[in-house]
């Protein structure tokens, strides 16, 4: 497995991916209906615009040896809502096959490393607060719980409540141990 920067070519396998994670891992805590919104086609479509619009977004892919992506990760520089945390892991998701083989972590010291790279020192994210696999695997990675607050979704008809995890300083989570193999390229 390698990680590197995604490409537009990689939008299908993205939007499969977000989809498909959000449809298992927001079921039951998130409507049906309102998980059922969610399509290949409208997401492929936010990749490519995300990917084209130039901004300071790291957009992170983690790639199988077989050449396909087995997950991705979306972080912004200097994009906290949250005193003193510098920067933001927007999004994480790994097809679900290939979770707990390392895959995550991975992806997780890459952007650590990327961000630090542009000067961040510290790093935070938000997850929905029911989704407890998620919660345990950033409190694996060292994360510390700095805060809660409720969300709205979907035009406000879908409620949820969020908890944010930190990491004051981003060095701890560049030095986590990545799979074997793993390769970062620039």
């Amino acid at each position: 497995m390698r990680i590197r920067e995604a490409r537009i070519e990689d939008c299908p396998d993205l939007a499969r991916i977000q989809v498909d994670s959000y449809r298992t891992a927001y079921a039951g805590i998130l409507p049906d209906e309102y998980l059922a919104r969610f399509t290949y086609e409208e997401q492929e479509r936010d990749w490519r615009d995300l990917l084209a619009s130039g901004l300071s977004d790291i957009l992170l892919v983690a790639e199988a040896d077989d050449g396909g992506i087995a997950g991705y990760a979306l972080g912004r520089p200097d994009s906290s809502d949250i005193a003193p945390y510098e920067s933001e892991l927007v999004s994480l998701h790994v097809r679900r096959p290939l979770q707990k083989q390392g895959v995550g972590r991975a992806l997780v010291a890459a952007m650590a490393e990327r961000l630090a790279a542009q000067g961040c020192g510290s790093l935070m994210l938000w997850v929905l607060a029911e989704n407890m696999p998620a919660r345990r695997f950033h409190e694996l990675l060292g994360g510390d719980l700095i805060s809660e607050r409720r969300i709205e979704l979907g035009e406000g008809e879908v409620g949820a409540s969020e908890v944010a995890y930190g990491w004051r300083d981003i060095r701890s989570l560049c030095e986590q141990d990545r799979s074997e193999g793993t390769r970062i390229n620039p």
